[in-house]
């Protein structure tokens, strides 16, 4: 019995999941319903009407620690109108989660999800309030619901940050601000190996000293002239590579010959008019082609197909 009691007390673990039910006594797995008031320990129901017929409806708010999607936690939650549109990142609750019905007249809650290692905050717990207007020490004041009013407590220590699961890299060069520290030790391969052993940093200076070369730089040659054997070198050329021709634009890399249609037909004149040309006679002027309208052409074209008609 004292078991039952002591897991009733508020503890700062974050919420996992939020929902509603319609009906008190169907308590889903893992989840705790809020059915009483903070201040006068009175209803808890978010709905508070009735059907048509009279029969009553009722909404409580069910709250969960280990439920819901995994290594995600309630960072904020909010109050908005039943038909308006959540803030970004934040989801809704719109079907109850025993009888699938619709879960919040005129006001309903909103609340955000965040992976659990990347959350600045967390929702530990949700009260409700019937007479007061004023958030209790500890809590927030979120908005109210059918005259009842929604506080939440955040905590903002979670110990679950960033900056203690996942450390950020360690940084290889002086440029240090927040205090990482250098890395102790760098691999030293074995003195057979294929790369020389290289000495471990004391300090955050040694790093640039790393980069720096070990031995000066070999001095340039020196400009002499040249022996005999070089002049020999140097007068004697290889024998010249003649050019290689050049590819024309034009080639074809085609496999099958393409034909246009006029190839092979010579373009000439016709004999009449070449005769004409060689004796250097005119040709005589260019008929006039006269301008039909569509009456004389119909006239003079016309055809009824009457003997087609009777064949058939």
């Amino acid at each position: 019995m004292m078991q039952q009691i002591i897991k009733t007390f508020p503890d700062d673990k974050p919420l996992t999941s939020i929902s509603v039910i319609e009906d008190i006594s169907k308590r889903p797995a893992g989840f705790i319903i809020v059915s009483k008031t903070h201040d006068q320990d009175s209803d808890a129901d978010l709905w508070k009407g009735s059907t048509f017929f009279g029969g009553r409806v009722s909404r409580y708010l069910c709250l969960s620690k280990t439920e819901g999607i995994d290594n995600y936690i309630v960072e904020d939650i909010a109050i908005i109108g039943e038909k308006d549109m959540p803030p970004d990142g934040y989801g809704l609750i719109p079907k109850t989660m025993d009888t699938d019905a619709k879960a919040w007249k005129k006001r309903q809650i909103c609340y955000k999800l965040t992976r659990r290692n990347l959350a600045l905050s967390a929702v530990t717990d949700i009260i409700l309030l019937s007479k007061s207007k004023k958030a209790p020490e500890g809590f927030s004041l979120a908005g109210d619901i059918n005259g009842l009013v929604v506080c939440f407590k955040t905590i903002h220590d979670l110990g679950l940050g960033p900056h203690n699961n996942n450390p950020p890299p360690v940084l290889g060069y002086s440029l240090n601000p927040k205090g990482i520290p250098q890395p102790t030790i760098l691999p030293t391969p074995s003195p057979n190996g294929l790369y020389p052993s290289v000495a471990s940093p004391t300090n955050s200076g040694d790093y640039v000293n790393l980069l720096r070369p070990k031995r000066p730089a070999p001095t340039p040659p020196v400009h002499s002239s040249p022996g005999p054997l070089a002049t020999n070198l140097i007068t004697t050329s290889p024998p010249e590579i003649p050019p290689k021709p050049q590819v024309p634009s034009s080639a074809s890399y085609a496999t099958l010959k393409v034909h246009e249609g006029l190839e092979g037909i010579p373009f000439v004149l016709h004999p009449t008019l070449e005769l004409i040309a060689s004796k250097g006679a005119s040709i005589g002027p260019i008929p006039v082609i006269k301008r039909k309208t569509m009456e004389d052409l119909d006239r003079e074209y016309a055809y009824d197909f009457r003997l087609e008609r009777q064949s058939t």
